[in-house]
C-alpha cells in the first residue's frame, strides 16, 4: 500500500511540473512577423516588374501567411492606390508583377500570417522621374492612405476626406 501511495504522489508532481512548464511557455509572447520588400533597382518604365516579400517569424521562414497584399502608389502623380494579391512561390517569399511607368512609386506589403498583421513599405523610382515628379512625390507622399486598413471601404472613404460626426458639429458651432 505505501509503495502505491509514493508511486501516486510521484505521477501527481510530475503532472504539476508539467503544467508549470506549459503555462510558462505559453505566457511568452510570439516573435514578431518580418517582412522585407524587394524591388529591383533598374526597374525599366513600361516593363513587368516583379516585387517580392520575404516573410520570416524568428528567423525562419513563414510559408502559410492568410495574406500578403501588395499596395502601390505613384508617388509623383498622387493617384489613389492599387491593391493586387501576392503569390507564395517558395522560401516564404510571396510576388506580385506589376508594370510601371516612369515615376517615384511607395509599396506597402500588408502582410497578415499567424495572427499578427505587419504592414512595411518602401519608396523606390522607376527610370529617371524628373526633378518635378520627385518633388511632387516627397509632396504626395505625406498624404498617402492605405485604402486596405478595417475593410470598411464606406468608413475608410469617409474618414480620408474627414467626413465625421464630430467635423459637422464643429462646423455648425455645436
Amino acid at each position: 500500500m505505501k509503495k502505491w501511495m509514493i508511486g501516486l504522489a510521484a505521477v501527481m508532481m510530475l503532472a504539476a511540473c508539467s503544467q508549470e512548464e506549459e503555462q510558462t511557455s505559453s505566457d511568452e509572447l510570439p516573435q514578431m512577423v518580418e517582412v522585407e520588400i524587394s524591388v529591383p533597382e533598374d526597374a525599366v518604365p513600361g516593363e513587368e516588374t516583379v516585387l517580392q516579400a520575404e516573410v520570416t517569424q524568428g528567423g525562419e521562414v513563414v510559408e502559410d501567411a492568410n495574406e500578403v497584399l501588395f499596395e502601390i502608389w505613384d508617388d509623383a502623380a498622387g493617384t489613389e492606390s492599387e491593391r493586387v494579391e501576392g503569390t507564395h512561390t517558395e522560401n516564404g517569399v510571396y510576388e506580385v508583377a506589376y508594370t510601371f511607368e516612369e515615376s517615384v512609386y511607395t509599396v506597402q506589403a500588408h502582410t497578415t500570417a499567424r495572427d499578427m498583421h505587419v504592414m512595411p513599405k518602401t519608396q523606390f523610382h522607376v527610370g529617371e522621374p524628373t526633378d518635378e515628379q520627385i518633388a511632387a512625390a516627397e509632396e504626395n507622399v505625406e498624404n498617402q492612405e492605405s485604402s486596405h486598413m478595417g475593410g470598411d471601404e464606406e468608413h475608410d472613404e469617409a474618414a480620408s476626406h474627414g467626413d465625421s460626426h464630430e467635423d459637422e458639429e464643429e462646423h455648425d458651432g455645436h
